[in-house]
C-alpha cells in the first residue's frame, strides 16, 4: 500500500517520466521502515523471552534465509506456562 501511494505520487509529479529516482516513493518505504522495525524487534524479542530464550538469538535474522526460518520456528514454540527468568506470564495469556 506505501508502495502504491508512492507510485501514484511520483506519477502525478511527473517522477517516473524522467530516469530520475521516484523520491516520494522512496522517502515513504523509508518511513515506512523506520516506524516498524523497533516494534518489529521489541516483538520478536518477547516472543522469545515467551518461551524461555534470550533476546539476543533475534540477531539470528541477520544470516539470509536459515535465520528467518530459525526465528519463524522458535514463534511457532508454545509460551511457557510458568514464569521464567524474564518475568511472569502476562494476564490474560491462556497456555
Amino acid at each position: 500500500m506505501v508502495i502504491g501511494l508512492g507510485v501514484f505520487i511520483d506519477d502525478a509529479m511527473g517522477n517516473l517520466d524522467n530516469s530520475e529516482l521516484p523520491a516520494v516513493t522512496v522517502g515513504l518505504c523509508g518511513l515506512f521502515l523506520l516506524a516498524t522495525a523497533l516494534p518489529w524487534f521489541g516483538l520478536n524479542v518477547r516472543r522469545l523471552h515467551d518461551i524461555g530464550l534470550t533476546g539476543w538469538l533475534f540477531l539470528l535474522f541477520l544470516i539470509p534465509t536459515f535465520g528467518t526460518v530459525i526465528i519463524l520456528v522458535f514463534a511457532l514454540f508454545p509460551t511457557q506456562p510458568r514464569e521464567n527468568q524474564w518475568g511472569p506470564v502476562p494476564a490474560g495469556v491462556g497456555v
